[in-house]
């Protein structure tokens, strides 16, 4: 057998020799290179060439030998070879025959697809029918069972579980009517639901018509019966109010005629009892202008009254009823067992507590129970429960502002009143903070009738006060401070006390009067009397005594009604410390000032200044005693008699300082001349003063 080597030319001749060459002269790189090398070391190029052949042909034997010794194992690749591609061929076959049974197999799955599929879709479809065949039938049948108790079951708390489910379909038919009218089961269900509805409206209508009829009774607990009944069978209300808004109304009106009463009877009696307990705390003669010592009495003649009546300008613990911790009304069985007498203001506070307390609750309730959030009315459910309200409440209101007007007919209690104003500013909050606003209007009345009484009450005092500025004064005038000044004290330091948290132009403008007036009533006082320096004490008294009650009660001068008095006795005290040196060393005085205009010292009088100083030195440590006895006997207040001591004392000191200083130049510029005598020095009269600095 013989082996062709594909690829291999074994001829040898000249072509072949010379296509090497012409292979080896190719121009590559390496030939290049070669090239290079042959010519550069001067090679001969034929004996290069044949040494090349030579070694081409040793090449070539090596690999003739090398495929004659692999001749076998090639040979059995090849037949290895032949075996596979008949293998291989016959898995062609088969490969085949398995493609054509996939196509059909595949055909097979497409139609089972396209079948399971339409199923699939068919059993949406059925679903989706069942579901809402379903929704409809639970939307429009009823149990024989729940029939059965709408229609012959007590009412009680499983009547209110059928109840709620007959409600339940009606409004899925009244919702669904019109989608599915052409339903033979809507127009079959339809007649038999009118039916129950109204044997449901009937029954529950009766039901709530007897519990409200147990509200008769005053001895009954409406709060409790709202809680424990009608807010339990609130629904009962409600499916009224959207199902038979006839009987709804029936049910309301009935609630409203008799709660009124309840209420009515209730406060009634409570503002009877309270009334018995109300302690008169100012009269008409209840002024700061009144008499000094005595009012008339009901025949014209006169009796001894109190200087200071208790309550009447003095606030007290009467604002205690502001901050109270407590806020129960009053329990007229135990305040009547006691006789416990007290100032309207509690009383007011207490009735108001209640019907707050009671109007709270009921609003509530009537919100919660006369307020459907599903019923179609033409007005909100807010408004609804206020006009509920205000039908049940209007005589209890009314009550409790004839309450307050039968005392604001006679009362001249401007505290009482400014106290009764400050409740209902509590009471109003505390209402806002509920979200009961129901009660408005009436807080709003009831301001209405207390601010401009109050402002008639201060205008009272205010003309009282005109009336004393008026009358005809005694010629010598009591130095110590009027009842009027006291009373004023006392009134004004309540109304800041009052106006403190609400700083109200209303209460500060009627100060500012009443203050202008007694400032006036106390000048007029001053200015009537012949002595001078009894009236500056007068009027220094009676600053001190405002100032000190004002003091008292934590106020400073911060405040207007402190700063304006503060001024008037600053001012008052130089004008008492210039009359007071006047009266004991007014030569002293009026010789500086004269002297002191002098434009030329040397005009003064020598003899003057000699007798100014001999009249100094002979007297000044008398009258400055006479000053300190003076002032202590005028003043008793240890503070206001030290600053009024200092201020005299120490206009004194400037005086005679400037004395000094024109004595010492009028005899300095006279070389001959000397005084008669030498003034006291200025330290000895100082330290002479600092020994009556402790005095008071």
């Amino acid at each position: 057998m013989d082996i062709v080597f594909e690829g291999f030319d074994t001829t040898d001749g000249p072509e072949d020799s010379t296509g090497l060459v012409e292979q080896l002269l190719l121009p590559d790189k390496q030939n290049d290179n070669l090239v290079k090398h042959v010519l550069t070391k001067g090679v001969d190029l034929q004996e290069y060439s044949q040494q090349i052949e030579r070694e081409l042909e040793a090449l070539e034997d090596e690999q003739l030998s090398s495929y004659e010794k692999h001749e076998g194992a090639l040979l059995e690749l090849d037949s290895e070879i032949r075996s596979c591609d008949e293998v291989l061929g016959h898995m062609e076959k088969l490969l085949a025959s398995f493609k054509t049974s996939l196509g059909s197999i595949n055909n097979d799955i497409q139609a089972l697809q396209s079948d399971s599929q339409s199923m699939s879709q068919r059993l949406k479809n059925r679903v989706v029918a069942e579901k809402q065949l379903n929704k409809i039938i639970q939307g429009v049948v009823i149990e024989p069972e729940a029939v059965q108790t709408i229609c012959e079951g007590d009412v009680n708390e499983q009547y209110l579980e059928c109840l709620m489910e007959v409600n339940k379909k009606i409004a899925y038919l009244r919702v669904h009517s019109k989608q599915h009218r052409k339903l033979k089961v809507f127009q079959q269900v339809q007649p038999e639901l009118d039916r129950l509805r109204l044997k449901a409206s009937s029954r529950v209508r009766q039901f709530l018509l007897d519990k409200i009829n147990d509200l008769r009774s005053l001895s009954t607990n409406a709060h409790v019966l709202q809680s424990s009944v009608f807010l339990k069978y609130r629904f009962f209300n409600h499916f009224l109010i959207e199902r038979h808004p006839e009987a709804a109304v029936e049910v309301r009106d009935t609630y409203i005629h008799i709660m009124r009463h309840y209420y009515l009877n209730h406060f009634e009696t409570y503002q009877r009892g309270l009334t018995k307990l109300e302690r008169s705390v100012a009269d008409r003669a209840d002024v700061i202008g009144m008499e000094e010592s005595s009012k008339l009495s009901l025949f014209g003649t006169t009796k001894a009254v109190a200087r200071d009546r208790a309550n009447v300008f003095n606030l007290g613990s009467r604002a205690d009823i502001l901050d109270a911790d407590d806020p129960r009304a009053i329990v007229l069985s135990i305040a009547s067992e006691t006789n416990d007498k007290r100032p309207f203001e509690e009383l007011f506070r207490s009735y108001n507590l209640a019907l707050v307390d009671n109007a709270s609750a009921e609003y509530e309730f009537i919100m919660q129970f006369f307020v459907s959030p599903k019923a179609r009315q033409k007005i909100t459910g807010s408004d609804m429960a206020r006009m509920v309200f205000g039908h049940i409440f209007e005589p209890s209101i009314r009550i409790g502002e004839l309450f307050l007007k039968s005392y604001l007919e006679t009362t001249h209690d401007a505290l009482g009143v400014l106290l009764c104003i400050r409740i209902m500013a509590q009471l109003a909050s505390e209402l806002q903070r509920r979200q009961v606003p129901a009660l408005d209007s009436y807080i709003n009345s009831m301001n209405m009738l207390l601010w401009p009484r109050f402002q008639a009450i201060l205008d009272g005092h205010i003309e009282s006060v005109k009336r004393l500025s008026s009358s005809r004064t005694k010629a010598k005038i009591d130095t110590q401070p009027p009842a009027t000044v006291r009373r004023y004290a006392e009134l004004a330091t309540s109304l800041l006390r009052l106006n403190a948290s609400y700083n109200t132009h209303v209460v500060a403008l009627s100060l500012a009067r009443l203050r202008a007036e007694v400032q006036a009533f106390l000048t007029h006082r001053a200015d009537s009397s012949a002595d001078q320096h009894a009236a500056l004490v007068f009027l220094i008294n009676s600053y001190d005594l405002l100032l000190t009650v004002l003091y008292e009660n934590g106020f400073t001068e911060r405040e207007e009604e402190v700063g304006s008095w503060k001024q008037v006795l600053s001012t008052t005290v130089l004008e008492f410390a210039e009359s007071e040196l006047e009266r004991h060393f007014g030569y002293l005085k009026q010789f500086v000032v004269d002297a002191e205009q002098q434009s030329d010292i040397g005009q003064i009088s020598s003899e003057d200044l000699n007798r100014v100083t001999g009249t100094f030195n002979a007297e000044w440590r008398a009258q400055i005693s006479a000053i300190n006895s003076s002032i202590i006997q005028s003043f008793s207040n240890f503070r206001t008699g030290t600053e009024i001591l200092h201020a005299v004392l120490g206009q004194l000191i400037i005086y005679y300082t400037r004395f000094h200083s024109l004595f010492d130049k009028r005899f300095a510029r006279r070389s001959g001349a000397s005084a008669a005598c030498q003034p006291v020095g200025v330290q000895n009269v100082m330290v002479e003063i600092k020994k009556y600095r402790n005095n008071f």
